[in-house]
């Protein structure tokens, strides 16, 4: 609340890596669009694809469609470096299926499927289930029929 009371008699904000988010949540709380304005630029120009996977789900949060834009143009653009991040695996099922949903990614679908595994065992871990066949495809629902299978080899099929 000190942050938007400085901002407002002043005009001036320090946004970091470490406050930008309570930020705009206090900027959207409290209606302050320039505040709001500030923190996404912060976050625009600090965008890359290891951190775009974190930010999309804080743009759809936060409903920032500039952003979650963005996001998804640097996660095509990426892919592979999105998806090897260290946040991939902690977005929420409904991000999850808006970028599987896209014709756009830069990837090879097994390698797509590899890293959506990936997501499913830590689901399994975030909900305490134990990491089965059955558990991840549960925790996957509606996303494992976004993967498309007809596109991967014969090979990676019977690898993976």
């Amino acid at each position: 609340f000190v942050l938007i009371s400085r901002f407002l008699y002043s005009d001036e904000v320090q946004i970091g890596p470490e406050t930008v988010m309570t930020t705009l949540y206090t900027a959207k709380k409290y209606a302050v669009p320039a505040l709001e304005a500030h923190c996404v630029d912060f976050l625009t120009k600090h965008l890359r694809a290891d951190n775009a996977f974190m930010l999309l789900t804080q743009a759809r949060l936060f409903d920032e469609p500039q952003l979650a834009s963005l996001c998804l143009d640097t996660i095509d653009k990426s892919t592979m470096d999105a998806i090897s991040a260290e946040g991939f695996t902690d977005i929420d099922i409904d991000t999850l299926c808006a970028v599987l949903e896209r014709d756009t990614l830069s990837i090879r679908e097994s390698r797509l499927f590899g890293a959506v595994v990936r997501w499913a065992e830590a689901e399994c871990q975030r909900q305490q289930l134990p990491v089965t066949f059955g558990n991840k495809q549960k925790v996957l629902g509606r996303a494992l029929s976004l993967i498309r299978f007809p596109l991967m080899t014969i090979e990676e099929f019977a690898a993976g």
